[in-house]
């Protein structure tokens, strides 16, 4: 150990703090940019460290200030330690300054540039300065107030709009849309970095570095907030949450001002372009399994700096040590570390692997889809150089485990048991068998069912299902009213929930339209057969005088009935008057017509008096008129609906299905299996659904009816599987929906491990070549 240690760095900035009731002091390097954090004991030597004390006199010091020995050996190998970050003045110091910087422009290996691509853009501390000094009015307690109250506004307005505003977020998939919200991710993280950059000022930091990252594939803006690590927690806390503070408050002015904008203009639709962009933003951004605002937020509030770093370094000693058995210290951390590594660092590793897979997965299958062969060889190379440094690192992990347990795992026994192991999982992979399962989503629908609905004006429709060995479908469309008629009412006669049975009588159709003409029918009968015995019996003078009165009456009854049909239409122009109204006007002058008619005929019958052919062609006429009216009788008595089936009414509604009954002892089960799993699925084998409405109940069927025809469904073909279930305590509803289990019987472990990928290279591999 020499007599005397060179001096400590004097440039170095340094601030202490208190964390646990023990004090640290932040060391901050101008020439590297970095921080580093080191004890109270720690910083009592660096003080000492002024080129002149000797080694003795360092450890008499430290002994006296803490009431410890502190060994040579110990001291020398802390001096080592800060001399290894540049701290101490001498010539080599120089020389490893420039190491720093030769390190800084060093590339990353390529899996980590994949991963977090950071461009140095700008030093801005000089613009945040003048921007501080412009700004500061948002720093005060009023400001503050009226940026809480705007967002609470925009909460209310937020919440009371959600279905305006769900509805109208499936706009924004056009080009014009896209780019506009790439442009707002922009500004708006802009806007939110400047927040960051402009409270550190607030607190007499600097900021000098903004820039680019693409972190986890995804673009952001970043400013260096790095001497927030001089400030206290609660200082800190506050500048790792101003920016997104900020957006917040950039998304409650947006809704603000979209819901106040007239709906058509394309400034509302940039609002609300800008209200969706920043609220989505501000959800990524307080993720704290990657390093954003989140991941700052909760390192300042646990005031463990490099919380990430730390808990990866942590889980990997732990692993070593505690599943390879290797001879690795686990690092010594305090209570708290100790719960919040394990914790932060596996949902950080897991987080890491399904998004990077994800991606990676995405890539592959779009590669491949548009290459084939060729794309598979591309995303192959590709990940091999992206993961490159990541793969010789296990590999060098590995061989130093074989290098450390070669003789553990060359030993006789020992070998033998690992080798029997193996042969056990080998032995189990083939010859023990599991259940198949095919999971898809379902739909519960009725076994029998019978709709009645108005799908257009004029006309009704009759649906009816009956499920069973002879299928049966049938749709019957009716067209209620014609042209000359306008007044049809459909009464139903039962309500939902009702109990009905086959032959029931549900609803009645009600309409003047036939009433009307059997009315005038009857009428125009009993004239002609009044004519008819006229004609066959010949007329007397006091029926010629009757027959002519009656005319001069008739005619004057139509005279005074044509003003006052006259004066309706007028009224039915103007509608003044209901159509029925009109129609029964109508109706009486029509009549009157037709009996001027028959007693002008009878008149001249009775002037001219009968022939044989006019008395057969009498007798045809009330034979024309009887068969109308027959017609007319059925179809009065065809107003009368009933149900074909038993069963429950399910819906009774004003308009499109008017009434629905369906047969609810045992339901139809309708599961949407993919075409990749029709080699599985039979009739017959076990099904086991769940719905969302009783999560804790399972129901239980068997597959009675595989589809022949596949469906669309987005992007992917399905096949309908139908099966029963019972539904004794009618819990099932037709239209719930949830989850369904197709038990396909046993197969291998080893064949329900490689099915998609072994139907993968039988299929798409195969199209290669």
């Amino acid at each position: 150990m020499p007599e005397k240690f060179p001096k400590f760095r004097s440039d170095l900035i340094i601030t202490s703090q208190k964390f646990e009731g023990e004090t640290f002091y932040v060391l901050k390097d101008p020439l590297s940019k970095k921080f580093f954090r080191i004890k109270e004991w720690e910083y009592f030597i660096t003080q000492n460290l002024d080129g002149k004390t000797p080694a003795e006199e360092i450890i008499n010091r430290f002994q006296e200030k803490f009431n410890l020995s502190l060994s040579p050996t110990s001291l020398n190998q802390f001096i080592e330690k800060i001399d290894q970050f540049s701290f101490l003045e001498k010539e080599e110091v120089e020389r490893e300054q420039e190491r720093i910087v030769y390190r800084a422009k060093k590339e990353k290996n390529t899996f980590k540039r994949v991963l977090f691509l950071k461009l140095k853009a700008f030093d801005p501390d000089a613009f945040i300065t003048k921007l501080f000094n412009k700004t500061k009015f948002v720093f005060t307690k009023p400001f503050l107030i009226f940026m809480g109250l705007t967002i609470l506004l925009a909460s209310l307005i937020a919440i009371s709009n959600w279905g305006d505003i769900s509805w109208s977020i499936e706009g924004l998939t056009s080009v014009t849309n896209l780019l506009g919200i790439w442009l707002t991710i922009f500004w708006v993280i802009s806007l939110h970095e400047f927040a960051h950059a402009l409270t550190c000022k607030y607190y007499g930091g600097e900021v000098r570095e903004m820039g680019f990252l693409l972190l986890y594939f995804q673009p952001c803006f970043y400013s260096n907030v790095s001497d927030a690590w001089f400030f206290s927690k609660k200082a800190k806390i506050i500048v790792s949450f101003a920016g997104a503070f900020f957006q917040i408050f950039i998304w409650a002015v947006a809704t603000i001002l979209w819901r106040i904008t007239d709906t058509e203009t394309g400034l509302n639709q940039f609002f609300f372009v800008t209200m969706i962009t920043s609220g989505v933003i501000v959800l990524f951004n307080f993720n704290p399994l990657i390093k954003l605002d989140g991941y700052y937020l909760l390192s300042d509030y646990l005031e463990i700096p490099n919380l990430r770093a730390k808990a990866f370094a942590y889980l990997g000693a732990w692993f070593k040590k505690k599943i390879l058995g290797l001879p690795v210290e686990i690092p010594k951390v305090s209570a708290k570390e100790k719960k919040v590594y394990p914790v932060y660092g596996l949902l950080s590793l897991i987080y890491s692997f399904f998004l990077i897979g994800f991606f990676f997965f995405k890539l592959a299958q779009f590669l491949i889809n548009k290459l084939q062969l060729l794309g598979l060889g591309l995303f192959l190379l590709g990940t091999f150089f992206i993961f490159k440094y990541p793969l010789s690192l296990g590999l060098a992990n590995l061989r130093e485990v074989f290098v450390l347990k070669k003789e553990s795992f060359m030993q006789p026994k020992k070998l033998l048991i690992k080798l029997g192991i193996l042969a056990i999982i080998i032995l189990a992979l083939v010859f023990v068998k599991w259940e198949l399962k095919v999971s898809q989503n379902c739909e519960i629908a009725a076994l029998e069912y019978y709709t009645i609905s108005n799908q257009a004006a004029s006309f009704m429709e009759e649906q009816l299902f009956i499920e069973g060995e002879e299928e049966k479908r049938q749709t019957n469309v009716l067209k209620l009213i014609s042209a000359e008629y306008g007044v049809v009412n459909l009464e139903p006669l039962v309500k939902e929930g009702q109990k009905v049975h086959k032959g029931d009588l549900i609803a009645q159709v009600s309409s003047n339209q036939y009433k009307n003409e059997m009315a005038t029918t009857m009428a125009m009968i009993d004239k002609a057969k009044a004519d008819y015995a006229i004609l066959k019996k010949g007329a007397r003078p006091e029926e010629l005088q009757q027959a002519n009165d009656n005319v001069r009456r008739i005619e004057a009854l139509l005279k005074a009935k044509q003003k006052g049909k006259e004066r309706f239409d007028q009224l039915r122009e103007k509608k003044l008057v209901s159509q029925e109204e009109y129609d029964k006007v109508l109706s009486e002058y029509q009549a009157l017509e037709s009996d001027l008619a028959i007693a002008k005929n009878t008149l001249r019958l009775l002037q001219l008096g009968a022939k044989p052919e006019e008395l057969a062609k009498a007798q045809a006429e009330i034979q024309r008129l009887e068969a109308k009216a027959n017609y007319l009788k059925q179809q009065i008595q065809a107003q009368d609906l009933k149900s074909p089936i038993s069963g429950t009414v399910t819906n009774v509604r004003p308009k499109g299905d008017l009434i629905s009954i369906a047969r609810m002892d045992t339901v139809r089960v309708l599961i949407w299996a993919s075409e990749k799993d029709m080699d599985v699925i039979k009739a017959g084998q076990k099904v086991k659904a769940k719905v969302r409405s009783y999560p804790g109940k399972s129901f239980y069927g068997v597959v009675t009816k595989v589809g022949q025809q596949a469906e669309k469904q987005g992007n992917k073909n399905v096949f309908i599987i139908t099966s029963k279930v019972s539904n004794n305590d009618s819990h099932l509803k037709p239209g719930m929906t949830g989850q369904a289990k197709i038990y396909c019987g046993k197969r291998s472990l080893l064949n329900l491990l490689t099915r998609k990928i072994v139907r993968w290279f039988r299929v798409e591999v195969w199209s290669w070549f």
